[in-house]
């Protein structure tokens, strides 16, 4: 996986949580949703699930990513 835009900051907290807000903006179409994920976001992937009450499904790709699908 590589960036289209690189980030200008190399924290890891800084791009878990700009992976997990645009998750959360793509789910509030209410349509299905399939993305690729860092597995260390897994935890904020559930909590949204469960704030949205939409169901997804997680697939381990390798150690770093998953792949979910919300529905």
């Amino acid at each position: 996986m590589e960036l289209i835009c690189p980030f200008d900051s190399d924290d890891p907290e800084f791009v878990r949580g700009f992976e997990i807000g645009a998750l959360w903006e793509r789910l509030k179409s209410r349509e299905p949703v399939t993305a690729t994920i860092h597995a260390t976001n897994i935890e904020m992937t559930m909590r949204i699930a469960e704030a949205t009450g939409i169901a997804f499904r997680a697939e381990d790709l390798d150690d770093d990513w998953l792949q979910v699908e919300f529905h």
